[in-house]
């Protein structure tokens, strides 16, 4: 029996000239350990990249404010719409209100809708009452508040003033072509 056990493990056949492999033990104890080693492995790694990124992202939040910054609110604005504009109103000329009086000559554009074919005609219209109320409006200043300062504010004035002339809100934008403002 003793012979028969050796000889089972190795055959040394003449013939063939190599052995037989040896058997193997059925059942997946190996494999599964091998499966679970490589999951490992992945699980790990994952982990070390998370906490490098993390840890990388904080350090970058300490140092300060980031590289760009997008404003938000109303002041942000893409870009400034297009828009026609009616030209023909020409130069007024007048004087401010002040103790000694200043000459204003004054030049302005009234932009509206792209496309809008009735406001033409409105402004056309009543260009002689504009240019009156224009008069009007920059007579009764004086020269410091026409100041670059209050540029804006003199724009939305004069845009106000003269869409309550008009049948509807047509105009959207004022804009000076001149404003000149000379001390006597």
């Amino acid at each position: 029996m003793g012979d028969s056990f050796e000889d089972q493990g190795l055959n040394l056949n003449e013939e063939t000239g190599a052995a037989q492999a040896p058997v193997r033990a059925k059942g997946g104890g190996a494999g599964i350990l091998r499966l679970l080693m490589w999951i490992g492995i992945a699980l790990g790694a994952v982990i070390f990249v998370v906490t490098v990124v993390i840890v990388t992202v904080n350090i970058i939040n300490r140092q300060g404010k980031p590289m760009t910054q997008v404003a938000l609110g109303e002041t942000y604005q893409r870009a400034t719409p297009e828009y026609e504009y009616f030209t023909t109103l020409g130069e007024i000329r007048t004087r401010t209100t002040d103790v000694e009086p200043s000459s204003i000559v004054v030049k302005i554009n009234l932009g509206f809708e792209k496309g809008d074919k009735d406001t033409p005609t409105m402004l056309t219209a009543r260009i002689h009452q504009m240019r009156d109320e224009l008069r009007r409006y920059f007579s009764a200043t004086t020269a410091q508040y026409l100041e670059p300062r209050n540029e804006e504010r003199i724009k939305e004035e004069i845009r106000e003033k003269l869409n309550n002339m008009l049948a509807k809100p047509a105009i959207k934008e004022v804009l000076f072509e001149k404003l000149d403002v000379i001390k006597m």
